[in-house]
């Protein structure tokens, strides 16, 4: 009986945490992050001539670096006057392609979860099911150990996707920006200087990332070239953008492997030991009663 509770308390824990839309394991996963989609509605409606940018400032949904670089276009608005329609244009290009990888990560992320779900709930089933079968009560605390374990390597799922992802985007985040910003502003009467400044440029020096620094390199060299003789960069812009968009792909298919293995290491750790555990504890309890 003891048994029957733990299994259906941990199946309905199982189905709460799988529905939870903004709980801490989800928001790790960013299986539920809507503000991409929102942010792209809000640069589809947002008009030039209809807003009043100098009265407040604009209410923006925050999605990685693209609302940071909204926000640059609407304070130069503010400042200097013009529009920028089609830097938002571009932006929002960039951002249709980035919702589209993210789409396939959240598949992915959602495909792995679900499969661990399985196998949990899998394996309680045989627990069940073995049990009223051969009329062996397994010991309370034995159960506890095992959904202890499983529980620890789900807890440990969140925590490892975001360790990756950190590691495989943040930088190609920070590039992005950089690249976005200068792309924009690159035809504005501001100094090289300025555009440089306002782009965060100073930060290609941070990026450690080992297959990023040709980019790296590539664009401080540009920005000095830049800043020493005014020189419209646009084109080299462009280039360095296609390269980094095929470094973000590479980068994904690696998170996709890496996605994989995680979910071996898991399962192999985690979730076949448990099994096995109790098939061992069983075929001991059996051997004890003949």
């Amino acid at each position: 009986m003891l048994t029957i509770i733990i299994y259906l308390l941990f199946l309905a824990a199982m189905v709460y945490w799988l529905g939870m839309e903004s709980k801490f394991e989800f928001k790790l996963l960013n299986l539920n992050d809507h503000s991409g989609p929102k942010l792209e509605d809000w640069l589809k409606r947002f008009n030039w001539e209809k807003s009043n940018l100098t009265a407040s400032g604009v209410q923006l949904p925050k999605y990685k670096f693209y609302s940071e670089v909204v926000e640059i276009l609407l304070s130069l608005a503010r400042k200097m006057g013009g529009k920028y329609q089609d830097a938002l244009f571009f932006l929002r290009q960039g951002l249709q392609a980035d919702l589209q990888s993210e789409k396939k990560l959240k598949e992915l992320l959602l495909g792995t979860v679900l499969q661990i779900a399985f196998m949990i709930m899998l394996t309680w089933g045989f627990i069940i099911g073995a049990s009223f079968l051969v009329e062996v009560k397994t010991k309370l605390s034995f159960l506890l150990i095992i959904l202890s374990w499983q529980l620890t390597g789900l807890v440990s799922l969140p925590w490892l996707i975001k360790h990756f992802r950190k590691k495989l985007f943040e930088d190609v985040g920070k590039l992005w920006k950089i690249l976005f910003v200068l792309k924009s502003l690159n035809k504005l009467p501001l100094s090289r200087s300025e555009i440089l400044t306002i782009s965060g440029a100073v930060e290609l020096e941070k990026i450690k990332q080992k297959n990023l620094q040709p980019i790296v390199e590539k664009l401080l060299h540009l920005c000095q070239k830049s800043r020493e003789q005014g020189i419209n960069s646009e084109d080299e812009l462009s280039a360095l953008m296609k390269e980094l968009r095929f470094i973000e792909t590479w980068h994904f298919e690696l998170f996709e492997k890496r996605l994989v293995t995680i979910k071996l290491i898991l399962m192999a750790v985690f979730f076949l030991p448990s099994y096995l555990a109790f098939i061992f504890n069983l075929l001991g309890d059996l051997l004890a009663l003949m």
